[in-house]
């Protein structure tokens, strides 16, 4: 099963996407779709036209760009003390993923290397694919997931619809909640894949 893990809609910034081109596309590649609103969780999920409708939040903060699954929207309250925002996501069983760690506003661009490491060793999992990004940044961020012996995601980061379902993350068991996705994700049942032959 592959799930596009890191996408955008109506509440984002800089998107006119709704969640119809979403669904219309990943129909067609037989793909699933989790949408991460910018500090916002977003308002569906479940099955839309036979299409398995993931809701997770992209924090933004001081520290990077995390994408959040499995808490609820008012973790966002605590963004700008890093400690305490994962601390809350994980009271709740949810996981934290660091996104393009090394492009944009990714944790290891814009911290110093030792609060990137400290910060690395307490989340849950690495986005290496990111569709937006270069394929060098993939690279690092493998290599900063081996190292730290994080699991690896990937998420095309659609703001448009020529970035639809460029890469996601293949699970080797069916994900049908949240719980599960959270469950696959921190045991490393999931990997990073091109989706379409892109």
């Amino acid at each position: 099963m592959i799930i596009d893990l890191h996408n955008h809609c109506e509440l984002s910034k800089n998107t006119k996407l709704k969640i119809i081109d979403y669904i219309e596309k990943a129909k067609i590649l037989g793909v699933s779709v989790a949408i991460t609103e910018h500090n916002h969780l977003y308002n569906r999920k479940g099955e839309i036209d036979g299409v398995s409708v993931f809701a997770g939040i992209e924090i933004l903060n001081d520290y990077g760009d995390f994408i959040v699954f499995g808490a609820p929207e008012d973790c966002v309250k605590r963004r700008n003390n890093m400690i305490e925002l994962i601390e809350y996501i994980h009271k709740f069983g949810g996981i934290i993923i660091a996104a393009h760690p090394f492009s944009g506003y990714g944790v290891c661009k814009v911290n110093e290397r030792k609060i990137a490491n400290e910060i690395i060793e307490l989340i849950d999992a690495i986005e290496v694919y990111n569709g937006k990004i270069e394929r060098e940044f993939w690279i690092q961020a493998e290599k900063l997931a081996r190292i730290h012996k994080k699991p690896c995601t990937g998420g095309s980061d659609a703001h448009n619809i020529n970035d639809l379902f460029k890469v996601g993350t293949q699970f080797v068991d069916r994900i049908e909640s949240i719980n599960d996705l959270v469950k696959a994700i921190k045991n490393g049942r999931c990997q990073p894949v091109l989706i379409n032959n892109r």
